[in-house]
């Protein structure tokens, strides 16, 4: 405080000792009254007021559909409503495992082709069934046809050919049963395009076409070997429809056994 004092004074005193300050020296007073004032107190700086805040915004009500439950007894309302979740003592069946063959081929193949099945079906029936009867008739036909070379070639008794006659019939039946099997086989229409492959049915086709190339041949030589009657080369014309029959019974035999077996 006396710091603050004494520092005008010797200002003063300075200024009027000095030829300026005789100028100034009215003006003394004036400083010293200045120079004894208390500094003003300075008032502190007002703070600035606090930002408002902002006011909350209203909360976002997202747009959720509630789920729709899946189960059958809610229908199209969407109805949520809690299911009984106790079972019930008798469970409803609506469907039949047991669908009749008939119902379930007219639900599930078109119409034509159920009907070319159909037809397959009752074309290789008849087929297997005269087959077999073909069978018989091939094998009554070898047996005659066996007895009646031993009589007229291998016995020495003689030139009997009573059984030629019996022979010939049972041929001509057998062959036209052989052709009417085969025409069934390959006219049995087959609208299901199945990929090759080595089974059953590819051997008894294979082996019924080599019984069909021997009754051919059987004819052919029956016919050479009854021109030949009496000749040197009725015998070789025999002989030859002998083996080629044998072999033709064993084709059929064994087409037969593919399927069977």
């Amino acid at each position: 405080m006396m710091t603050r004092v004494i520092s005008p004074l010797l200002a003063v005193m300075l200024l009027a000792a000095s030829p300026a300050g005789a100028a100034l020296a009215p003006d003394a007073p004036v400083m010293v009254a200045a120079a004894k004032r208390k500094p003003a107190k300075r008032q502190p700086t007002p703070a600035p007021p606090p930002p408002q805040e902002a006011a909350p915004a209203a909360p976002v009500t997202p747009d959720v559909t509630p789920p729709v439950s899946a189960t059958p007894e809610s229908g199209s309302t969407g109805s949520t409503a809690p299911q009984d979740a106790t079972p019930s003592s008798e469970p409803s069946l609506d469907f039949d495992l047991l669908t009749p063959e008939s119902e379930a081929s007219a639900g599930l193949l078109d119409p034509n082709l159920q009907k070319d099945l159909e037809t397959r079906r009752t074309m290789l029936k008849l087929h297997q069934g005269l087959g077999l009867a073909m069978a018989g008739g091939l094998t009554a036909a070898t047996v005659l046809g066996q007895i009646q070379f031993s009589r007229s070639f291998t016995d020495g008794g003689g030139d009997n050919r009573s059984l030629l006659a019996w022979h010939r019939g049972v041929v001509i039946g057998t062959s036209l049963l052989f052709a009417t099997v085969g025409t069934l086989g390959i006219l049995a229409p087959d609208p299901v395009e199945r990929p090759f492959q080595w089974d059953t049915v590819t051997f008894h086709k294979i082996f019924m076409s080599l019984a069909t190339a021997g009754m051919i041949a059987q004819a052919v030589l029956g016919i050479l070997a009854t021109q030949s009657y009496g000749e040197i080369t009725e015998p070789k014309y025999a002989t030859a429809h002998q083996v080629v029959g044998y072999a033709t019974l064993g084709c059929v035999a064994a087409g037969i056994v593919t399927l069977t077996f």
